[in-house]
């Protein structure tokens, strides 16, 4: 799950705050629900939460589809390289997708 690795990279940075968007409306209203979670992601929603308590501040927010169109360029094309990192700045190919967006 895409939210639980994010979560876990930001740490790993030192980040103080995270914001997590996704384009499952249903994925994002469990983590942003408080309460027992019986679905079955149920693992993965807990397993993000408690991550998420690890920083100053988490937010859950939801993009549609239509309009994630960098987020999915940089995670297709990303996991093709392994030496794509973002701390030099951003790929071409993801301000493309930025602008078209």
């Amino acid at each position: 799950m895409a939210c639980a690795e994010a979560a876990e990279m930001g740490l790993q940075l030192g980040f103080p705050r995270v914001e997590i968007e996704g384009e499952s409306l249903a994925v994002i209203r469990k983590l942003k629900a408080e309460g027992i979670e019986r679905s079955v992601i149920r693992v993965y929603i807990s397993n993000i939460k408690t991550t998420c308590e690890q920083y100053k501040k988490c937010v859950f927010l939801h993009v549609p589809k239509h309009a994630n169109g960098a987020a999915h360029s940089l995670a297709t094309k990303g996991l093709k390289r392994e030496d794509t990192y973002l701390f030099r700045g951003v790929p071409f190919y993801a301000q493309k997708a930025v602008e078209m967006d």
